[in-house]
């Protein structure tokens, strides 16, 4: 059997790693040999670490790249605009909505277009518009003042259930104080009530005494 050199080995294994390493990048996307598409732009006011070569998808399908970023300055308003590769064949209806997702346990962003009915289809070079995420840091701090507005609230409430109490204790030791006055006050209030329920009885069945009762103050 015919033997092969160590400079041979070496040499197949050193092609085979070159072969492997160019069927990553290609199947990968970062290397592209051929551009066959259409392109469509879409500007955000915050690309969120979008990057050149990062993968475009139709309602989850990879349809094509990012090809060019280019930062834009209209009406007073920075905007970063993203010239978008969408393959041959793989048609967008009008008014999508253009979003920047996360891929993966790496962290890969990628452009998300969500696309399922509509009246027409976009036209090679249209301008589209983007909806940016909105920052983790912009979340945290946002979390962070409803926790603080959350500690002020429930100090708030606290002193109040407080005073609440101090006026309950108040009212308990005015009560007890009265309570012989008010006692009296009720056992008056319930007599007077009883006598003129007994007059208006009386009355009831001997009307009479009001006529009589008339003349003799005449």
């Amino acid at each position: 059997m015919k033997k092969f050199s160590n400079e041979v080995k070496v040499g197949i294994f050193f092609f085979a790693c070159v072969a492997g390493f160019l069927y990553l990048i290609l199947s990968t996307g970062k290397l592209h040999v051929r551009d066959e598409g259409y392109n469509v732009y879409v500007v955000f006011d915050d690309v969120s670490g979008i990057q050149k070569n990062s993968p475009v998808m139709v309602n989850g399908l990879e349809v094509g790249r990012v090809q060019q970023i280019d930062v834009s300055y209209n009406e007073g308003q920075t905007q970063v605009k993203l010239k978008l590769l969408i393959n041959k064949g793989i048609k967008i209806w009008a008014d999508p909505k253009i979003t920047i997702k996360t891929l993966g346990l790496m962290g890969e962003k990628f452009i998300q277009i969500a696309s399922s009915k509509g009246e027409a289809f976009i036209k090679p070079g249209s301008l589209l518009e983007g909806t940016s995420s909105m920052d983790l840091d912009v979340l945290m701090e946002e979390a962070e003042g409803i926790s603080e507005n959350l500690d002020s609230l429930i100090v708030n409430v606290n002193s109040l259930t407080d005073e609440v109490k101090k006026l309950a204790k108040n009212l308990n030791y005015t009560v007890e104080a009265n309570q012989d006055r008010i006692t009296a006050i009720i056992e008056n209030l319930e007599a007077t009530t009883g006598n003129f329920e007994e007059f208006s009885q009386d009355i009831k069945l001997h009307p009479w005494k009001i006529l009589h009762k008339g003349k003799e103050k005449k």
